[in-house]
């Protein structure tokens, strides 16, 4: 029997695989457990732990090589074009870097759809849902909208356990893996700082798939630290520990190149009552609805930094999560798979 739903990660997502559960791969579990719950047989192609599978929350977890001409209902094939930076507009689509499907892969299930996580024209809207005619006619016909794209938004993290702070601590906060723009983090709080900012600045990382990336982290902080900047740097953290420093924090210190594309880290920030500053633009338009975050657009100075960054440890956010909620998008994916 075909499976209802392959979703193509090329991701690990084990840590025996080296594998680091940033937002992308808690948003394909997100979807695949609620899917599976609502009866889907529903698999992920990523395993390569001994070349096995697994059976995790009644999703089937396939190693990628075993299953690759899987048949199924609906394949959904994550991320498919090669891009340069998260911007509006950096998407190569004049000159597309698409990735070509073989006529066995596209024969392997009856409907195949790509998984964009932002879309530069419209970023209200994201992720967006293209099905494979959709995506060739979308790029050749330079840009053109067509009808049989659809969207459907995140979906709310599960496992939010940890309690809103009455009284967080006026740290900065980063999280997320050293190529997320951490550098440029550092430089901009090294500017703060020299210009008056008396705050700390934390930063974690989640597990990395490369120990080497860990001792860059450490190596370029521990430079830093050289000129004596309150930075301290947690080390690799599991999301549980990440949510509990998140939760503490004054702020979730993001203004980085590139910005994020998933925004879960926005939403899980927003969802805890903690306010983010990050550069406008995809997914922090989207999420980042609370007046009590810092959307950075080119009109903005350090100075207006400094300003926001005033007592923002008293203010909390809000989110409407009905936006987000996993039952209403869980029933836009089953849409998916009906004939």
């Amino acid at each position: 029997m075909p499976y209802d739903i392959l979703i193509q990660a090329n991701l690990p997502l084990f840590t025996e695989d080296g594998g680091a559960m940033g937002g992308t791969e808690r948003q394909i579990l997100n979807v695949a457990e609620n899917l599976s719950e609502k009866g889907v047989d529903v698999g992920i192609l990523h395993s390569l732990t001994d070349g096995t599978d697994k059976i995790i929350k009644g999703v089937k977890h396939l190693n990628a090589y075993r299953h690759h001409y899987a048949k199924s209902k609906v394949r959904i094939t994550c991320n498919h074009f090669d891009y340069m930076g998260n911007r509006h507009g950096s998407y190569g689509l004049y000159s597309p870097h698409v990735k070509p499907l073989s006529p066995i892969e596209i024969n392997s299930s009856e409907k195949m759809y790509n998984w964009m996580h932002n879309w530069w024209t419209s970023p209200e809207q994201i992720p967006r849902i293209f099905n494979s005619n959709a995506i060739k006619k979308y790029v050749y016909e330079k840009g053109k909208k067509i009808s049989d794209d659809q969207v459907i938004h995140y979906m709310v993290p599960k496992g939010i356990d940890v309690p809103i702070k009455d009284d967080r601590k006026k740290h900065l906060y980063w999280m997320s893996a050293f190529g997320k723009g951490l550098k440029e983090a550092v430089m901009l709080y090294m500017g703060l700082y020299e210009q008056g900012l008396n705050r700390e600045f934390y930063i974690s990382i989640p597990p990395q798939r490369q120990r080497k990336d860990v001792e860059i982290v450490h190596n370029f902080l521990k430079d830093v630290n050289k000129f004596n900047y309150p930075i301290t740097f947690l080390g690799e953290l599991d999301y549980k520990n990440t949510l509990k420093n998140l939760s503490n924090s004054a702020c979730l210190f993001r203004p980085t190149l590139p910005q994020e594309t998933f925004g879960l880290v926005y939403l899980e920030a927003n969802k805890l009552g903690v306010p983010v500053i990050t550069y406008k633009g995809d997914a922090s338009e989207e999420i980042l609805t609370d007046k009590n975050n810092m959307l950075i657009d080119d009109h903005h100075t350090m100075e207006d930094i400094l300003e926001w960054l005033k007592d923002i440890e008293t203010k909390k956010t809000s989110i409407d999560m009905n936006k987000f909620d996993p039952e209403f998008i869980t029933q836009k994916w089953i849409k998916l798979i009906e004939k």
